[in-house]
């Protein structure tokens, strides 16, 4: 025969503190869920004993709400913690936020509005490549021609020239990864 613990006095409001299985049938629910609880540190109780009000909200913080049974629980009872969202619930709202944030991005590239950051890097470094190739190409194509020549405007004239040429090559390249 089982021996009852005296109920004592505690917790915030004063209440009576109960045993694992009066707790439970406060609760609705089974000792052995009470039990499991206290053990996995869902709820703390001492001596054995389980204040109901603090154990009632920390149930509510600390129970996975997809895994509760079929009696519905409001939603004023997870929020009894003030400024206190339970742990499983911001973390499965931050998930489906990122999951969200994936699924946009997935889309985004698949319409090829996003591209890769390594492409792009890719890109950018051919492209600066080819740009020095072209500009140090400038001297090896004009000193003969420019050699042969005397008057400084004439040579300001070529070397002008030239720049532009290879700037105007150089602003109608495609490049691996642009648009057409």
């Amino acid at each position: 025969m089982a021996t009852r613990r005296p109920k004592s006095k505690g917790g915030s409001a004063g209440k009576a503190r109960m045993s694992g299985r009066e707790y439970a049938r406060h609760r609705g629910c089974s000792h052995v869920a009470v039990i499991k609880a206290i053990q996995s540190g869902r709820i703390t109780a001492e001596g054995g004993l389980v204040d109901p009000e603090v154990a009632d909200r920390e149930w509510e913080a600390n129970t996975d709400p997809t895994r509760k049974p079929k009696k519905a629980r409001s939603a004023s009872a997870v929020a009894a913690i003030p400024g206190r969202v339970p742990p499983f619930v911001e973390s499965r709202a931050k998930r489906e936020s990122y999951l969200a944030d994936l699924a946009q991005l997935q889309f985004k590239e698949r319409r090829g509005k996003l591209v890769s950051a390594d492409d792009v890097r890719i890109a950018a470094f051919n492209a600066v490549r080819g740009a020095r190739d072209m500009l140090l190409a400038i001297p090896d194509r004009l000193a003969p021609i420019i050699a042969a020549q005397t008057d400084a405007r004439e040579v300001h004239a070529m070397l002008l020239g030239e720049i532009r040429r290879v700037c105007d090559e150089l602003s109608n390249a495609k490049f691996a990864g642009s648009a057409d």
